[in-house]
């Protein structure tokens, strides 16, 4: 099948079995699609993202660091997904889930040494998702995450950090906004088999990104869900799920992400989530006891989550007992204890999904077309 034939079949098919026709020659032989010029686009845009993020976060005085790939723990906080372990001399230790307890580790050492504490890495993660997050069209086994920290710092000071890079994407990807267009353009009818919505033609950035409470969301999707009878329908169409219990108290569950990121037209934050949704390492407010200080950024148009973050819990006295509560091995986790007894000091950061930002910028009805070779939940290949 040439190119030309493989170009002729996408620009045609604007039908559901166009989407599936085109998924199932990416598994089939991703060489044929590779080699077209949409998806080498992807890949050009793809790099021009990561240059950019670079530059931002290198003009605010971050360093970049190779972060681990290995380590007797690694980030439990994975929201349903399971890790990876290996032997290694005898020892059992686990593929990078997220290398956020080194984030810590590194920032502070930076600052001990007169430097400024902010550090960052492009890490790649290793997550073994449920195979239902395959229909979320957003969820990878194996990814890239742009993870940084900052000291002295609390979770509004990540959301300024969080905002000015997602805002320097806009402003970087303005003198490629032809290139950018065309894959747009190109991939906008599988877009919207997914439920999501056209971006507009202009790169445009956008204003002061607006901050809602989980609470406020919450009830945001409930008048929602009361006003829009049919979108429970459109929920188990798109995702092949019954919807799950939407609560004050639980982590938004990713297709309410959607339906909120829907209602959307620009970037917006969550923040304030109850203690139960999150990692024992994100500090709880002292004085709204329940209530944690963290954040996660949304995209617009459907897309959802793009960043996690929070502000971190350092005393150690209050990192034990949230370790017990979601049954963690204490034992395994010694040189962490041990360095926040001894070192702990305020810190920040968050994590942005390198490919769900590609996603987003490109308007891809899937995260994995952002990838050459994605892991896809359940899908073998190279």
């Amino acid at each position: 099948m040439s190119c030309d034939t493989i170009k002729i079949m996408i620009m045609q098919n604007t039908s559901q079995s166009g989407l599936s026709e085109l998924e199932a020659l990416f598994k089939s032989d991703s060489f044929q699609l590779l080699q077209t010029k949409p998806f080498q686009q992807i890949y050009q845009i793809y790099s021009e993202i990561s240059k950019i993020i670079r530059g931002n976060l290198d003009s605010q005085e971050f360093l970049e660091f190779k972060p681990p790939l290995i380590g007797p723990v690694t980030d439990p906080g994975t929201r349903g997904s399971k890790q990876v372990e290996i032997d290694f001399y005898g020892k059992s230790y686990k593929f990078m889930s997220s290398a956020i307890l080194y984030k810590q580790y590194l920032a502070i050492s930076r600052k001990h040494s007169g430097y400024p504490g902010k550090i960052y890495f492009f890490a790649d993660n290793l997550r073994m998702e449920p195979l239902e997050t395959a229909s979320t069209d957003r969820h990878l086994s194996e990814f890239v995450q742009v993870d940084l920290e900052l000291v002295d710092a609390d979770h509004f000071d990540a959301m300024n950090v969080a905002e000015s890079l997602v805002k320097s994407i806009y402003s970087g990807l303005k003198p490629h906004s032809g290139l950018v267009s065309e894959v747009r353009d190109y991939f906008r009818p599988f877009s919207r088999e997914r439920g999501l919505i056209d971006l507009p033609t202009e790169i445009k950035v956008p204003s002061t990104f607006k901050k809602i409470t989980h609470e406020e969301a919450v009830e945001m999707l409930q008048v929602k869900l009361s006003e829009d009878k049919d979108v429970r329908g459109v929920i188990q169409r798109l995702f092949r799920i019954k919807p799950n219990k939407l609560s004050k108290e639980t982590e938004l569950h990713w297709e309410y992400e959607w339906l909120l990121s829907s209602m959307f037209k620009e970037p917006f934050f969550i923040h304030d989530y109850p203690r139960g949704a999150r990692g024992f390492y994100d500090r709880e407010y002292p004085q709204k006891p329940g209530y944690l200080m963290d954040f996660d950024l949304i995209f617009p148009y459907g897309y959802g989550e793009a960043i996690s973050g929070a502000a971190r819990e350092f005393d150690y006295k209050k990192v034990i007992p949230r370790m017990k509560e979601s049954g963690e091995n204490l034992k395994k986790y010694q040189w962490y204890l041990k360095f926040l007894q001894m070192h702990g000091e305020p810190t920040s950061g968050f994590g942005i999904g390198l490919e769900r930002t590609v996603r987003f910028f490109c308007g891809l009805p899937k995260v994995y077309f952002a990838l050459p070779y994605p892991k896809v939940p359940g899908m073998y290949n190279p």
